[in-house]
């Protein structure tokens, strides 16, 4: 092999190794409350960023036997509303190992759905793109009770345990994450599909 040809190739491999590191995943955040349409959005977005991932923190949920759950005396059911519900450490080193890895497509997605992912230090830190659904309590109370749980909902563990935890880790939201952007999720989820594409393109016409 000439050394034209040598110079010709290694060339062509920093070429290949500098476009595959300039390629990331963009990384998207959905939380909020409960049953307010985040895996819906999720879905959505999915389906319009060819090559997109979701990951869904409800998969990281830890056993019902698990002694890391905070138990609720009065219904003597454990709390899922708390950080301490998820095994966070699972999920960010799954997150990083796609993170590290070069996504399939340009402009693909890496969105993350949970209810307390923005109460989590490191966890929101990853994010590019905020996205927070909010409801009020009578139409979270008639979405909720309209699913199935397992473990299922005790008597008076939405009054006194899931909305109650939504208030405090929305004011921990509010308090520590300046970069989100609401919706209420009572609004049309067309609409709010929308405004969420247009603010992901911000970041896609940029790269």
């Amino acid at each position: 092999m000439s050394v034209e040809s040598v110079i010709f190739t290694g060339l062509c491999c920093e070429m290949r190794y500098s476009c595959k590191m300039q390629t990331q995943w963009i990384t998207v955040g959905i939380s909020g409350c409960t049953n307010g349409g985040k895996t819906t959005l999720a879905s959505a977005l999915a389906n319009r960023f060819s090559g997109s991932i979701v990951v869904n923190q409800d998969e990281y949920f830890r056993s019902d036997d698990s002694k890391e759950h905070v138990l609720i005396p009065e219904l003597n059911h454990k709390n899922w509303e708390r950080l301490e519900s998820v095994n966070w450490d699972a999920m960010m080193e799954h997150l990083e190992n796609i993170i590290h890895s070069p996504p399939p497509e340009k402009h693909s997605l890496l969105i993350v759905e949970g209810h307390i992912i923005f109460n989590h230090d490191k966890i929101r830190n990853l994010f590019q793109k905020k996205y927070f659904l909010t409801l009020n309590r009578e139409e979270c109370l008639r979405r909720r009770v309209q699913r199935v749980y397992e473990p299922p909902d005790v008597p008076g563990y939405f009054d006194i345990c899931v909305w109650p935890m939504y208030l405090l880790n929305l004011q921990d939201v509010e308090k520590n994450c300046p970069d989100v952007k609401y919706f209420d999720g009572n609004s049309e989820k067309d609409d709010i599909l929308k405004s969420v594409i247009n603010d992901i393109e911000s970041i896609v016409e940029s790269t």
